[in-house]
């Protein structure tokens, strides 16, 4: 059943799915962020894939109104979870922003208000 999908985006969905066969069902119960992060998978295969489903009258779960914009943050996102997991792997401590300027400022309070502040 999954004629009019050309061999990449056949193989792409086949390890995602983790089966040989699959439907337009199965295909659109995917997350749309998940698809777009999977290695292979690029702006012209999440098109073919679209368009096939849409075919069928299915879609992509999530599946964005401005899809090119998404695909480029989904792929940003997935460069800075890489880049996350390798600081860490080295022995740093990766904090969220709003936690680091919370501890920040939390720091800079309690120093102002030490025995020496006027």
């Amino acid at each position: 059943m999954q004629e009019g999908l050309k061999t990449r985006q056949v193989n792409a969905l086949r390890m995602l799915l983790e089966r040989r066969d699959f439907t337009a069902e199965d295909v659109a119960a995917l997350d749309y962020h998940l698809l777009a992060r999977m290695p292979g998978v690029g702006g012209k295969s999440l098109d073919i894939i679209r368009e096939w489903l849409a075919a069928q009258g299915l879609d992509l779960l999530n599946s964005p109104a401005n899809y090119s914009t998404s695909l480029r943050f989904c792929r940003l996102e997935a460069r800075l979870i890489r880049a996350r997991k390798l600081l860490e792997k080295n022995g740093y401590c990766v904090t969220p922003p709003e936690l680091h300027q919370a501890r920040h400022h939390q720091a800079t309070t309690d120093s102002s208000s030490g025995p020496d502040a006027f």
